[in-house]
């Protein structure tokens, strides 16, 4: 648990620098799913929520923050694949707990747990040109 609080405290110092110095670094940071980082949502919906209101441009930074083994984050390549939680053709794995993406495909990117995503850890980060 600790080594959970130093990375998202890590995280969070980087997404602080970056909303701090727009003018230098074009991209925003965001922690997947907020304050409890990339976890079993607790409500229904929780990372469409998380994403609402939200403009994701080219060269914003995602972090996925949890503990190493408890999750693992893959991209799937269509909405299908995304809302069968088909995880056979995903693209980017990652299993540490430290995941970070500058997404700067102009698309619609999918991501899901493969261990949980029928629990609904799963997000959809649309990536507009600005």
């Amino acid at each position: 648990m600790a080594s959970l609080r130093l990375t998202f405290a890590m995280v969070t110092t980087i997404v602080v620098a970056c909303m701090y110095f727009p003018t230098t670094l074009a991209a925003t940071g965001y922690v997947v799913g907020g304050a409890n980082g990339w976890s079993m949502p607790q409500k229904p919906n929780h990372y469409e929520n998380w994403t609402k209101g939200k403009r994701f441009i080219k060269g914003d930074a995602f972090f996925w923050v949890f503990k190493e083994g408890q999750h693992f984050v893959v991209e799937v390549p269509s909405k299908e694949a995304y809302d069968a939680c088909n995880t056979t053709a995903s693209t980017e794995v990652d299993d540490t707990g430290q995941l970070i993406r500058y997404l700067i495909d102009v698309k619609i990117h999918y991501y899901v747990c493969k261990y949980h995503c029928s629990k609904g850890m799963k997000v959809i980060i649309d990536i507009k040109a600005s």
